[in-house]
């Protein structure tokens, strides 16, 4: 399998059942497929597995690699555009690798996450969100997310510089239930502009602005880093009553 990835990041290309090549998109890079691997093979508690969004298939890479030779270890995939978009090409790697401990859905995650939770509610112990980026689409897979992943399991969420991303990651932060484990992130540029405006802001504490300022608006003034994959671990119960908010958002 190791041999699998390292050729796919060298030659940059991937190929289908045809032989047709296309070129490596849409892809977690070597860090980010560390991470999903180092959480989970350190783990062991980590059996049952969930992805949504496959692409040519890194992420299951990873994931199924740390946990081959786990006894009842199973991978769930939600990829409704795996036998389109990407022609099929993300099972096709793991079948090359002799995975056959995955379930391939073939459906949109609004449709098939529901059916899961059904009859998996707190079983899942490492679910990875990177289906859809925009706000609402994100949001839904991690309510359902939240739903199925058990106590001291992990939420792991890819694409968060994506603004969309980014705002429900800060809004499953501030959930009780949740902390803040491990990250992928990358330095960002220090603009002119937001150079003058901490300059301007700045006989103001920085604690203040981050209860003044809308969450986006903060983040692009007080920011240096670049968040790209963000790990929840699941700390407690989701218990919160019905009139629990966050005034930020």
């Amino acid at each position: 399998m190791k041999q699998i990835i390292e050729q796919l990041y060298k030659t940059k290309t991937v190929v289908d059942r045809n032989g047709k090549t296309y070129e490596l998109k849409a892809a977690i890079d070597r860090r980010e497929g560390e991470l999903l691997f180092d959480i989970i093979h350190q783990d062991f508690g980590i059996l049952k597995t969930l992805e949504v969004g496959c692409a040519y298939g890194l992420s299951s890479l990873y994931i199924c690699s740390a946990l081959q030779g786990r006894s009842g270890a199973f991978h769930t995939i939600i990829d409704p555009f795996q036998n389109t978009t990407w022609h099929g090409i993300g099972i096709k790697h793991l079948e090359e690798a002799e995975i056959d401990f995955f379930h391939h859905i073939e459906a949109k995650s609004e449709f098939a996450l529901p059916q899961l939770l059904a009859e998996n509610e707190r079983k899942f112990d490492f679910i990875f969100i990177d289906g859809l980026h925009t706000f609402d689409h994100t949001l839904l897979d991690c309510f359902y997310a939240n739903r199925l992943l058990r106590v001291g399991g992990y939420l792991a969420i890819d694409d968060v510089s994506f603004s969309s991303v980014r705002r429900v990651v800060d809004f499953f932060k501030s959930y009780p239930c949740y902390e803040e484990y491990r990250s992928v992130s990358s330095t960002g540029s220090k603009p002119f502009k937001k150079l003058i405006a901490r300059a301007l802001i700045s006989p103001i504490p920085q604690k203040i602005w981050a209860k003044i300022l809308r969450w986006n608006l903060y983040h692009k003034i007080f920011e240096d880093k670049i968040i790209r994959t963000i790990v929840l671990k699941k700390i407690a119960e989701d218990n919160r009553r019905w009139d629990w908010h966050n005034d930020a958002f």
